[in-house]
């Protein structure tokens, strides 16, 4: 029975999970080995896989390392966009504005653990690198146009951001807005108490009399000062509300501004203490060379002391 193409979507995304500096040589000897087996057209696909850029090999890592936040973050990101529809048609806007709030946390947490991941290989990253890896892991989450590397596990280049139609909807859809299928159930409510209040009308005038100009011109004005006063108070709580909105999203950033920058010491502080332990094992292999070599030098001095000696006695003994 030939091998299935399960098998071989492992081996690629192990590829793909593998040392970045091996990538090519692993490949080819995959490739090279389905050659053997006779698997030609499979051979030829993977010998035409590309190596991966640094940010999209981090995040490789983390769908092997971290499966199960990754599996966390594009759930959350799926029910985004679900709850982004349902929102948009006025229904689920507080679980619209939970699941962004959660797809955002994780890719923030993940692509510090990439960076962690990177620092630990050796390969510590700078700043723009941990932005590219964090626009990888929001595409993943939030564009549709990533399905298929979410359905195989593995990055071969970096993903192109979340389009800003994608993004503004999210932002749009998950603003704090009143629930329209509430509001329009609140409505239908108190129509029905006014309906049952409202006393029975009076029998027909048998005698019509003429229309009163000025009570007509009275209740026009009545009713344009109650559609005013009624458009000013909406005006006020959109205000409210617009408010409320700048002043979350202001505490949002600067609490995301305080977790980046005591991620990025953080980041630092391991980079400073990588070189540090790199600068003390070159040094103790640097001391033991010279340990090395103080120990021949002893070994010569005692062969040439002892030769002085032998030269210092006479020949045949006392």
């Amino acid at each position: 029975m030939a091998p299935s193409k399960t098998g071989l979507n492992a081996e690629i995304r192990g590829l793909y999970q593998g040392p970045f500096d091996e990538f090519i040589a692993s490949r080819n000897a995959l490739a090279a080995r389905l050659r053997k087996e006779k698997r030609a057209d499979e051979a030829a696909e993977v010998k035409a896989l590309p190596k991966p850029t640094p940010s999209a090999w981090a995040v490789n890592l983390l769908f092997g390392l971290q499966p199960e936040k990754m599996e966390a973050l594009l759930g959350a990101g799926k029910r985004a966009r679900t709850a982004q529809r349902e929102a948009v048609s006025g229904r689920g806007a507080e679980s619209l504005r939970e699941t962004i709030r959660a797809a955002r946390g994780l890719a923030d947490e993940l692509r510090w653990d990439a960076a962690h991941l990177l620092t630990e290989r050796g390969r510590p990253p700078s700043r723009d690198l941990v932005e590219r890896i964090a626009a990888n892991l929001q595409a993943l989450a939030f564009s549709p146009a990533a399905a298929e590397q979410v359905a195989r596990g593995w990055l071969d280049r970096d993903l192109d951001p979340p389009g800003f139609e994608v993004l503004a909807g999210l932002q749009l859809a998950g603003a704090p807005v009143v629930d329209l299928a509430a509001r329009r159930q609140e409505a239908k409510r108190q129509d029905e108490k006014k309906e049952d209040k409202k006393p029975p009308a009076p029998p027909p005038l048998k005698i019509l009399k003429q229309p009163d100009r000025e009570a007509r011109q009275r209740e026009e004005e009545a009713r344009r000062k109650l559609e005013a006063a009624e458009q000013a108070r909406k005006e006020r709580e959109a205000e409210r509300i617009r408010r409320r909105v700048v002043v979350a999203e202001e505490k949002a950033d600067k609490a995301r501004a305080e977790a980046q920058a005591l991620h990025e010491e953080a980041l630092e502080a391991e980079n400073a203490a990588a070189e540090a332990r790199q600068r003390a094992e070159e040094a103790e292999r640097a001391a033991y060379r010279i340990r090395e070599k103080a120990d021949r030098a002893a070994e010569r001095l005692a062969r040439a002391e002892e030769a002085v000696r032998a030269a210092g006695e006479p020949e045949g003994g006392a």
